[in-house]
């Protein structure tokens, strides 16, 4: 009896455990898009690069580089990432709401873990500095470019956003990133 009793307790406590961590993700999902994407913007090398340091022209692509000297490291938060860079950043799209996607060619390599390319919305926080919401995807150690595509949802407010492409490392490594589009579709009508 006492073990009936246990696992309906367990069982609840897992129950509400998922509804909750459910509500949490509903401002993170992503809806499907309406229609198929159309191009905002293309970046080519001759666009300059938010952050400046550590990035080079190779080609057609961008050499983002990461180097974990382990001097710093244990003065900052360990969640933290090694190496934080933001490519680009662009006006918030002049729609209500729409699905973002950021596609692109990237190969990483001499890293230890995959480097995360981001599509972010950023606004004004309250503190002045920025607030950003970022959806991510990893790029796994690789010698050939390979395709990728990143989706992000946004929803017009009060406050101007900006859009950001961004980089983060967890170890160091070299990122080559090529061929970067930001597009947009309409958000599919949920019935």
């Amino acid at each position: 009896m006492f073990d009936e009793l246990f696992n309906n307790l367990t069982n609840f406590i897992l129950s509400k455990a998922q509804e909750a961590l459910k509500e949490l993700e509903k401002p993170l999902a992503i809806p499907e898009p309406a229609e198929p994407f159309v191009l905002i913007r293309r970046f080519t090398p001759a666009d300059s690069t938010v952050t400046k340091g550590g990035i080079a022209i190779v080609g057609e692509s961008w050499q983002i580089e990461a180097y974990d000297d382990n001097t710093q490291r244990f003065l900052t938060n360990s969640t933290d990432p090694l190496r934080k860079v933001i490519l680009f950043e662009v006006a918030q799209p002049d729609v209500q709401e729409c699905v973002l996607a950021c596609q692109f060619n990237a190969k990483a390599l001499n890293t230890e873990k995959s480097i995360a390319v981001s599509l972010g919305v950023g606004r004004p926080g309250e503190s002045g500095g920025m607030r950003t919401t970022s959806w991510g995807r990893g790029v796994a150690p690789t010698e050939n470019f390979q395709p990728y595509k990143v989706r992000a949802y946004f929803k017009k407010e009060a406050d101007a956003a900006k859009l950001q492409i961004g980089v983060q490392f967890e170890s160091s490594g070299i990122l080559q990133i090529r061929d970067i589009e930001l597009l947009q579709a309409a958000v599919k009508v949920q019935p």
